[in-house]
């Protein structure tokens, strides 16, 4: 880089899938486009996984997009989530 030139922010885009599955010595976050979470032994069920990739989804298009989302989950046959994520009301 350049002397004197403003290193920019990379471009994050918007989340419209978020996927957690079980996976050895816990449970992993996936949001296509942005990256995966290693598995954190901490979170020892599905819905606490869950509680984590939606505010992770929440965070990023609040942050960085300036939407209030939603994520609405459905299961997944090896027993993991998918989420969509939509746009929210205001709030």
């Amino acid at each position: 880089m350049g002397r004197g030139k403003k290193q920019q922010r990379p471009a994050i885009g918007m989340p419209e899938r978020v996927l957690v599955m079980p996976v050895g010595g816990g449970w992993a976050q996936s949001i296509p486009g942005v990256g995966c979470g290693r598995a954190d032994p901490t979170v020892v069920d599905a819905d606490q996984a869950k509680a984590i990739a939606t505010a992770t989804v929440t965070a990023i298009a609040r942050d960085h997009h300036g939407l209030t989302v939603e994520v609405d989950w459905e299961p997944l046959p090896d027993d993991g989530w998918a989420g969509r994520v939509r746009e929210g009301a205001a709030r």
